[in-house]
């Protein structure tokens, strides 16, 4: 956070490929036999606990930032100011974990293995988005500090080229759904054909909710707002797993987890058309 506040991606560049690349090679010089499993999160943690450090160095060592002790009443500010943004990730890891948790709850190993293994081909593809939402964010937000008429702006060109990427890779998970399961999973895999097809529309639709949410909403100050559509989908993503994990097993989660990401990200584009942020449509004065 601190270096992208400060717009020296380059740090979070050095430390993430360096740290990954010795996790890569420990890997296959620590990792034999299957009794070694145990060794692969004593890595990840250690990758973890490498990267925090040496970022901590270089904070005090390039930018001459010292720690100190906080105030209670600073820390109460803080707190109370992020509310929003803390109550946001608990809904977002709620029907993020929680489909899956019911899928295992309601029906076995097996059919959340089908289902795990197709959302871990679209978490990869996910990935892509990640670098490109840690890099414009802070771009935005000092764009909007300055004009929050240039930072909308700036939304919509970046919203335009986002749904063009992420649909592009949508249509390239639906179009090579069998070959991608065939390469990355084997054949036994077959069942998770299926899943990934109706999984294929993800990365469109959290391209475009990063945009709505992450990048305009937060930037705009709407956390309030923010938080309460993401509620809204942990929500009717529990009543949907519930009511179609025992009708469709596997099949149920994966319409759910659609179904969910689809009303967020609608949800969200809702409210800032409506609210003076638009995303398509004439400049507002916000």
């Amino acid at each position: 956070w601190f270096f992208q506040g400060m717009e020296r991606m380059k740090y979070i560049t050095y430390i993430n490929i360096s740290v990954k690349f010795i996790f890569t090679i420990s890997v296959f010089v620590f990792i034999h036999h299957s009794s070694d499993f145990w060794i692969v999160p004593l890595l990840t943690s250690t990758g973890a606990i490498v990267a925090g450090v040496w970022s901590l160095y270089l904070v005090k060592k390039e930018f001459e930032v010292s720690f100190i002790l906080q105030k209670k009443e600073t820390l109460v500010h803080y707190l109370r100011e992020a509310h929003h943004i803390f109550i946001s990730n608990i809904a977002i890891s709620l029907y993020t974990v929680s489909t899956t948790f019911i899928l295992g709850l309601l029906t076995n190993n097996v059919i959340v293995g089908y289902f795990a293994a197709a959302d871990k081909i679209i978490q990869a593809f996910k990935g892509l988005m990640g670098p490109v939402s840690q890099a414009i964010y802070p771009y935005i937000a000092k764009k909007v500090s300055h004009s929050k008429d240039e930072g909308l702006k700036f939304i919509r060109k970046v919203t335009f080229y986002v749904a063009l990427f992420t649909s592009m890779v949508s249509l390239f998970i639906f179009m090579f759904s069998n070959f991608l399961v065939n390469l990355l999973l084997g054949e036994q895999y077959y069942h998770s054909v299926v899943i990934l097809k109706i999984l294929a529309l993800m990365p469109l639709l959290i391209g475009l909710s990063n945009i709505f949410g992450i990048q305009t909403m937060l930037n705009f100050d709407r956390k309030k707002a923010f938080s309460k559509v993401l509620i809204a989908g942990s929500i009717i993503s529990l009543i949907l797993s519930f009511i179609l994990v025992p009708l469709y097993a596997h099949i149920g989660s994966a319409i759910s987890v659609l179904i969910t990401e689809s009303f967020i990200t609608v949800a969200m584009f809702i409210y800032l058309q409506r609210n003076g942020l638009k995303i398509i449509g004439e400049n507002s004065h916000v």
